[in-house]
């Protein structure tokens, strides 16, 4: 349903000498029709850099997105603009993606007009209900709604438009533990309702275990490792380190340029690593290392 090639997203910075940052590099990455694909690493991977430029919130600096047999990359604004309803985020922060000045019907009606939909309170009242809101929720202000119902206001607003593909960024972070299993259970439950395929970014990796139907572990913007039972038998050692919990050491200089990218921190590295290694594919497991080439 979604796939992406060659996807990298380079950031510049600095008016004098320009630093680039490369915070999405060379990723290859498929979603299917139907399909939870957890994508996991630390912060500043680039997880988030990814899911928009999935959703084409960011202009790619190279690479191609397909969706359903249309290559965005390549559209109109307007075209695109077209393919956006199919296509929607749930962000971490809820509370900047809403109007503080405007009521939560406001907000949920807004989607819908713009694409000609229903927007009409009976439509409301059952988006809500949908992600246990009630009908009082509707007339009130963001800031008079805690985390947990902003997150579901912002779900209620990312599945009016009957979506087929969703980038949810770290959507139960913010939250009570108890209110993160209960988002999370939502999610699950209106995916199997209307067959969604999401991509379910999370540095939490009890919560991709739950959730996911394949796993994605990004570094440095680079995706190292991809597939089932990820967790059960990791292969790079990157994802070694993150289920042991390992805090990252400190980097050095050691790093050569066009190596590995983990090759300063590695425990395994060894000569070859001195290049980059290129993602191949171990009894239907994705990953990028030399221990496996």
């Amino acid at each position: 349903m979604l796939k992406a090639k060659g996807l990298s997203k380079i950031f510049t910075s600095g008016l004098l000498s320009k630093q680039r940052v490369n915070a999405v590099d060379n990723v290859d990455i498929e979603i299917k029709q139907g399909e939870i694909l957890a994508l996991v690493g630390e912060s500043g991977s680039g997880k988030s850099s990814l899911g928009r430029l999935l959703l084409m919130l960011m202009q790619p600096t190279k690479g191609e997105i397909h969706f359903n047999g249309h290559e965005l990359t390549k559209m109109k604004k307007k075209d695109l603009r077209k393919m956006r309803k199919k296509m929607q985020l749930i962000p971490q922060h809820p509370e900047d993606s809403l109007d503080p000045l405007w009521k939560i019907y406001s907000s949920l009606a807004e989607p819908l007009r713009i694409h000609g939909l229903d927007a009409s309170k009976n439509t409301l009242l059952k988006l809500i209900e949908m992600v246990g809101l009630r009908e009082e929720h509707l007339y009130r202000y963001p800031h008079e709604l805690s985390g947990g119902e902003l997150q579901r206001v912002m779900i209620a607003r990312a599945i009016s438009l009957r979506p087929k593909f969703i980038v949810c960024d770290e959507p139960t972070s913010m939250l009570d533990m108890s209110v993160q299993a209960a988002i999370a259970r939502m999610l699950l439950a209106l995916q199997e309702k209307f067959g969604l395929s999401y991509l379910f970014i999370t540095h939490d990796l009890e919560l991709a275990k739950i959730v996911a139907h394949r796993t994605a572990v990004m570094y440095a913007g680079q995706i190292v490792e991809e597939g089932v039972d990820v967790f059960e038998s990791p292969f790079h050692p990157y994802t070694e380190m993150l289920l042991k919990g390992v805090k990252e050491p400190p980097e050095s200089t050691e790093k050569p340029p066009g190596g590995c990218r983990f090759y300063d921190k590695c425990p395994k590295k060894g000569p070859k690593c001195l290049t980059s290694p290129e993602m191949v594919t171990v009894n239907g497991r994705k990953v990028r290392c030399h221990l496996f080439a």
